[in-house]
């Protein structure tokens, strides 16, 4: 993937000079872009991947498919989750574009919409080339996933099993393929975790500082992934290489302990934070409102749920936080369904972040066996109660579970060799 970027580098150059030029139709030449882009990924997947070529190049055709019927097929098919955001985050590119003076303002769709505007005031105003460039953050993830397997070691059944779920999962095929920037953030994280990966294997100190150097990146999109650096921390912490093991001491529990419940007060009482730069989400991740009590409770949106809460302390918030991670992850439930849209969200991604659960919670005993999914499962869980505290809307909750899909991916894969191991012996 790394020629592929290296091309995108280039047409960017290219694309400039166009717009130094007055040239305003970039249409050909974006076309050509993705021609060139298609046939190097072909290329690239043949000589590194052979196994899931297939897969992940139809996986691809499919994506491309989708923003071609998102920009040009709206009268005929209206892709779920393109509407007022996507159009919005364009819309507001397109003004940073004209008036750069706008990155130092706060605007609908924060660093994304920046980063748009910067994008289309080099390339020039060419929607096609900034949806198609989505795709090519989603194919590198998958890729960056299936290395991680490799270092893992997990077995090549597994991976394949895996692969097809990342290629051809709905939402990941959606998002990939409309001007959303949950694609961005998920490439964050999976990078973000390939270089954790690598301080736990090779106790390589660059990884370490990468790992968290890529959450705080992804967090100036949404802060509130921040809580993935919980299971970071716990691994800098806890695990001991030379032992390949975690071990307890109170030298290790303390600045552990004082985190955790930093990390709590920041959650009940976000205001505190939300002020700084790269925490400027917190509050919004709450819905607005001054305190989790308030957000616990928030019924916004035809596709509110669990509107009957009543909570009023931090005992309450505690007692009642299984709930709302399960929601998060599942919504819209089968009782709550209103259309054809919300049981196919249900049976397409609803139930598999609960399958998912379930298999976390039956294998739990295998994070002695291998630590790594224990850190794995705190990162995880730490972004769902995070998220899923301030969150009481289906349609949410959906995009922002998805921030995760890539981590839980990689936990099911080391379950899943654990297991494998198991069945051989």
């Amino acid at each position: 993937m790394l020629l592929i970027w290296g091309v995108t580098l280039i047409y960017l150059f290219l694309g400039s000079v166009m717009n130094h030029y007055y040239i305003p139709d970039s249409t050909y030449l974006t076309v050509t872009f993705i021609c060139i882009t298609s046939i190097l990924l072909l290329l690239a997947l043949l000589v590194n991947y052979p196994e899931f070529c297939l897969v992940i190049f139809m996986s691809f055709i499919v994506r491309i498919i989708l923003m071609l019927v998102d920009l040009y097929g709206r009268d005929v098919f209206e892709i779920p989750h393109s509407g007022n955001d996507t159009e919005n985050f364009y819309r507001t590119g397109v003004m940073v574009s004209e008036n750069l003076s706008m990155l130092g303002e706060s605007v609908y769709g924060g660093v994304y919409s920046h980063m748009l505007g910067i994008l289309f005031n080099i390339y020039g105003d060419d929607r096609l080339f900034a949806q198609y460039l989505n795709i090519l953050i989603a194919m590198t993830a998958i890729l960056i996933v299936i290395r991680i397997f490799r270092m893992l070691g997990i077995p090549h059944r597994v991976q394949l099993m895996l692969v097809l779920v990342m290629g051809f999962f709905p939402h990941s095929l959606i998002f990939s393929g409309i001007l959303l920037r949950e694609s961005i953030i998920s490439l964050m994280v999976v990078m973000s975790l390939y270089c954790f990966i690598r301080w736990f294997k090779d106790k390589e100190r660059a990884g370490a500082v990468l790992s968290v150097v890529l959450v705080l990146l992804g967090a100036s999109f949404h802060s509130a992934i921040i809580g993935m650096l919980l299971g970071y921390l716990f691994g800098f912490i806890f695990y001991r290489h030379d032992e390949k093991a975690f071990r307890f001491t109170l030298e290790s529990v303390v600045p552990f302990s004082i985190f955790a419940l930093i990390l709590t007060y920041i959650l009940v009482f976000p205001s505190i934070v939300s002020g700084l730069p790269i925490f400027n989400k917190v509050d919004q991740v709450l819905n607005n409102n001054d305190n989790i009590y308030e957000a616990f409770t928030s019924t916004r949106g035809d596709t509110a749920y669990l509107s009957g809460l009543e909570v009023n302390n931090l005992f309450q918030v505690i007692l009642f936080a299984p709930v709302k991670i399960v929601y998060f992850i599942a919504s819209p439930m089968p009782w709550s369904i209103r259309n054809f849209n919300d049981l196919i969200s249900f049976f397409l991604d609803g139930v598999f972040y609960l399958f998912s659960l379930a298999i976390f919670v039956r294998n739990i005993d295998v994070i002695r066996k291998r630590p790594i999914l224990g850190i794995l499962l705190i990162s995880i869980f730490a972004g769902w109660l995070i998220f899923g505290l301030g969150i009481s809307n289906a349609g949410t909750a959906l995009r922002h579970r998805f921030k995760f899909f890539y981590m839980v991916i990689v936990a099911l894969g080391v379950i899943g060799s654990k297991r494998d191991e198991e069945k051989r012996v």
